[in-house]
């Protein structure tokens, strides 16, 4: 393997503070440490090629690029919450105002 491929874009003790923080996790060890790193570097990556091959401009990905890709795909409904479609406040007050009165 080349040097660039072995190297992580993201920092492995970030990834490791985050993986501690699951109850669960006792120990990690190295190898899975940077298969955790590899991995979570190629989600991202292949997420921005894809909201780049859906957006019209085709330069760059924009926030709203990726929330339409995560709205839009059923196995990325699990970032919904962190990578929400932006909506005006106009729009929010509607919406909790229907709420109140359907309760």
């Amino acid at each position: 393997m080349s040097e660039s491929k072995d190297k992580n874009s993201l920092p492995l003790s970030r990834v490791r503070t985050i993986m501690k923080s699951s109850p669960d996790v006792a120990a990690i060890s190295q190898e899975a440490l940077y298969l955790t790193g590899k991995a979570t570097e190629l989600f991202i990556q292949n997420l921005a090629m894809i909201s780049l091959e859906t957006n019209e401009s085709k330069n760059s990905v924009d926030y709203k690029d990726l929330a339409e890709v995560v709205n839009s795909e059923d196995v990325l409904q699990f970032l919904q919450d962190i990578i929400p479609r932006k909506i005006k406040y106009s729009e929010y007050l509607s919406i909790k105002q229907k709420e109140e009165d359907e309760s």
